[in-house]
């Protein structure tokens, strides 16, 4: 079976006419042509520019006619390569308005080149791409980047879309899909292995948006405020394309790259202009506080905010509790607070609304049973933040044990399996990856009910889903399972020199000297040079902590500056590339590596004397 009978196969018959992203912006292009949909602002947080629904219908208008006169036809994919701007969203509904498949990808960083435009090269080798589409301004950064012409760039015509004419604004001439049309491809992070392109439908898109508009609130009076990448699900779809279709007027987008070197203007923006919604990854709240005095904090009026929603990776408990216990000041409001669980094979969402955390017994949990403590217990415990309720219409999430493909029993964890109507339909190219990841069956279960396997482990209490971890990076020492996350906070808290966002734990073979599996630690420190006091300090500090915390020892320590943990373009870590980098003893020679230090016997005897 292809893949475009495999979408078809995947699409739910009550939407075949329903809508699409297309049909709903062109309804709001006939209602409110003048009405302002986006405004990018600056790294200082200032209003760099604008975008009406009748510029937009212009500007995508003309990128359309412009493909069809590149010969670029129906269902052929266009790469698109750009800068954190309006320019994206332009050519992103230009190819929708063509019937062109776009395939939004991270654009290369000149520091970079010559990896990134190789990851850049397999991506339009494995979609097809007939063009890839771009803007003078990253056009003008990657010339000077290039200067010698070393670097070798995919083989196939670039076109500056900034530079296409406007079009006459008439949306409804454009390309009309049904349900079960593939609408772009979105290439996973990779965060467990290799990037693959995720066929989105136009009724996925279709059912996301409707479904968005309920769980999130949104409406006319929405105004939004995301600093989240653009070509990344979370930001393209929930912030992007619920634009688009009307459910937010004037979101207001900024760089991430503003955020991470200046994150007092992501709230800086929202207080000026009385967002009443953002969305970010849990780093950011974390790396808010941080970065942002009481004073600056106060400055704020957080009021207006009825949505923070957080989601893109775990959401931790402490980092919760800190940034509402931060802003308490600032206004906002603690209900406003709200966590969500999906993957782009969903179309982003699973779940949605988590606004509480739970205790869980850590002995249980590790035996693959959630079994929650009271407040008195004096267990060793670990604690979990909801991820929100199944509220999607016409969507199923079933907990399964992922060896014997049956149903877990309440209380239990297991692989989160989902039946949904936003489904993708399957990875673009890879015909048996899709029949394994999309269309498993569950034991005892009706054959004819398709599940996506996510790859992440979780459980239901009370309705609400708690996930744990990835299936692929669950650490099994003794017959013990161990989530890396856990392990990653207890040495987060060691030393004051740990870098928060710079951890990675994941086990390795067994050797001549263990029967058993091996935990080894990756850990930034904020200080490049560390003297040996220092040094031995840290060292001891995490060895110590995850010994009390989780009764096992490290392996192996890695210290190393920022960029030893390896990370996604959208910052969820790669354990799986560490585990590589260690293994093959790439780690020893890269250059943000400080040490790589293995645990001896004396430091074993000498964690024994200090308990």
């Amino acid at each position: 079976m292809d893949l475009v009978s495999m979408a078809r196969k995947n699409c739910r018959g009550d939407v075949q006419d329903a809508g699409s992203i297309v049909s709903a912006f062109r309804r709001l292009h006939e209602s409110a042509p003048e009405a302002v949909l986006f405004t990018f602002v600056d790294d200082k947080g200032r209003d760099h520019e604008t975008l009406t629904v009748g510029e937009l219908a212009a500007a995508a208008d003309g990128i359309a006619l412009s493909l069809r006169s590149w010969g670029v036809h129906v269902g052929d994919r266009a790469v698109l390569v750009y800068m954190p701007s309006l320019d994206f969203v332009k050519a992103f509904l230009g190819c929708l308005a063509a019937g062109v498949l776009p395939v939004p990808v991270c654009p290369p960083n000149p520091f970079k080149l010559k990896h990134d435009m190789a990851t850049l090269t397999t991506i339009v080798d494995s979609s097809g791409a007939r063009v890839v589409l771009f803007s003078t301004e990253l056009d003008q950064a990657l010339s000077r980047a290039d200067a010698t012409g070393e670097v070798r760039w995919p083989e196939i015509p670039w076109y500056q879309t900034d530079l296409c004419p406007p079009g006459p604004a008439t949306p409804a001439a454009w390309h009309t899909p049904t349900a079960d049309t593939p609408a772009f491809l979105q290439y996973t992070s990779g965060s467990t292995g290799s990037a693959k392109g995720v066929i989105i439908t136009h009724g996925n898109l279709w059912h996301e948006v409707r479904a968005n508009a309920k769980d999130l609130g949104l409406g006319p009076d929405t105004r939004g405020v995301f600093w989240l990448p653009h070509f990344h699900d979370l930001g393209l779809i929930t912030v992007i394309l619920n634009t688009i279709v009307g459910n937010s007027l004037n979101t207001y987008l900024m760089s991430p790259l503003t955020f991470l070197k200046r994150p007092a203007v992501w709230f800086d923006v929202i207080s000026r202009v009385r967002a009443t919604h953002t969305a970010a990854p849990n780093f950011a709240y974390e790396l808010l506080v941080r970065k942002t005095s009481p004073e600056q904090r106060r400055s704020w009026d957080l009021s207006s905010l009825r949505l923070v929603g957080s989601a893109g990776e775990q959401v931790r408990p402490a980092t919760v509790r800190t940034f509402l216990d931060a802003f308490a000041d600032s206004k906002l409001r603690p209900d406003a607070f709200y966590a969500g669980y999906g993957l782009a094979e969903c179309s982003v969402s699973v779940t949605a609304g988590g606004r509480t955390a739970l205790t869980l017994d850590k002995q249980q949990l590790e035996a693959g049973r959630a079994v929650p403590l009271d407040g008195a217990s004096d267990r060793p415990a670990v604690r979990y933040f909801s991820c929100g309720r199944v509220t999607k219409p016409g969507a199923y999430v079933r907990i399964v044990d992922p060896k014997t493909r049956r149903p877990c029993p309440p209380g239990h964890v297991g692989e989160i399996w989902v039946d949904s109507p936003t489904n993708a339909a399957g990875y673009w190219g890879l015909i048996d990856e899709t029949e394994e990841v999309f269309r498993a069956r569950a034991q005892g279960e009706e054959p004819s009910r398709e599940y996506l396997r996510t790859g992440d482990l979780g459980f239901f209490f009370e309705g609400e889903l708690f996930v744990t971890g990835r299936h692929k990076d669950l650490i099994i020492l003794r017959g013990h399972n161990l989530y890396p996350q856990d392990i990653e906070d207890s040495a987060r808290e060691a030393h004051p020199f740990v870098r928060p966002g710079g951890l990675a734990a994941f086990s390795v073979p067994p050797d001549d000297d263990s029967p058993d599996e091996r935990l080894v630690l990756f850990v930034e420190v904020r200080r490049g040079r560390l003297d040996p006091t220092d040094q031995e300090a840290i060292l001891r500090a995490v060895r110590r902590r995850v010994q009390e915390d989780h009764q096992i020892t490290c392996h192996a320590v890695v210290l190393g500056t920022a960029g030893t943990v390896k990370k996604t373009t959208s910052g969820k870590i790669r354990r799986s590339a560490c585990r590589r980098a260690y293994l093959s003893g790439a780690i020893h020679a890269a250059q943000t590596t400080i040490g790589v230090f293995p645990t001896s016997r004396r430091d074993v005897r000498g964690m024994e004397a200090a308990r």
